[in-house]
């Protein structure tokens, strides 16, 4: 049976098995680790670990959440505090989020790793993690609200606008699928067709219309800055190609045979 623990005791073991849980993971990635790794550093016994946590999937949530807040100051320092405008920010925000996906072993199983994110979803309590997603990605939330707000991104729940943003990790997903420099190209590509979607509207001043309507209304101004004239109308070009009676072939100054002599 585990040994009772003071308060002070439990404080710094749970804060050394957070520790111990990022080396773990960052190495072993989360499937490979087992609790005897995690606890090994730590001094206590297997047993006790589930004192703390109720299973490694559990300890790996709590080390996503601790390294939240220096996550979020990487993606906030690369678009939103890099630039003022909300496009390029949008643009910048998707860079980031792959780089922290391709480059962060932490981070790349809760935004990348599909087999990770089925095997968290199996054991632990998914809507207690989707409002702990919530509370981390608040920071991106305010950004995009305050956009919105200065008119530069569409109207629309600012979280489910965050999830759009959210696609551009279907590419570091299926990054050996596609050779450079085809990769790059489309990466860099799609984040700005996305952002696009989220801003061009919003600036043009047509948010919520949809895309239809407003062609029809560009299509009547183009018609109304260069007027079809009746010449040039279908009627009048088919008018224009029938022959209106039958001519001569034979050109001027020539003369045409007829039983050897000439008319």
């Amino acid at each position: 049976m585990p040994r009772a623990f003071t308060e002070t005791e439990k404080e710094r073991i749970r804060s050394r098995l957070i520790e111990s849980g990022r080396e773990c993971f960052a190495r072993y990635g989360l499937a490979k680790t087992t609790v005897e790794d995690l606890v090994k550093p730590t001094g206590i016994a297997k047993a006790s670990f589930y004192l703390f946590f109720e299973s490694k999937d559990a300890l790996y949530i709590e080390t996503v959440i601790a390294e939240m807040p220096a996550m979020m100051d990487r993606l906030l320092d690369a678009s939103f505090r890099k630039t003022a405008d909300a496009r390029e920010a949008l643009v910048e925000l998707m860079k980031a989020i792959v780089r922290e996906i391709e480059t962060n072993p932490i981070t790349s199983i809760l935004l990348g790793d599909p087999s990770d994110l089925e095997r968290l979803a199996a054991t632990l309590d998914v809507e207690k993690i989707i409002a702990q997603g919530h509370a981390m990605f608040a920071p991106l939330i305010a950004e995009i609200r305050k956009a919105q707000q200065r008119g530069e991104v569409v109207a629309g729940d600012p979280q489910e606008l965050l999830y759009s943003v959210g696609l551009i990790k279907m590419f570091p997903m299926n990054r050996k699928r596609v050779p450079e420099p085809l990769y790059s190209t489309m990466l860099e590509r799609s984040a700005r067709v996305i952002a696009d979607g989220l801003t061009c509207p919003a600036k043009a001043g047509r948010v919520g219309r949809p895309t239809v309507r407003r062609d029809r209304r560009d299509a009547s101004a183009v018609r109304q800055e260069n007027p079809v004239s009746e010449t040039d109308s279908p009627a009048s070009l088919t008018r224009a190609a029938q022959p209106r009676g039958k001519k001569s072939t034979t050109p001027r100054g020539t003369t045409a045979k007829t039983g050897g002599r000439a008319r």
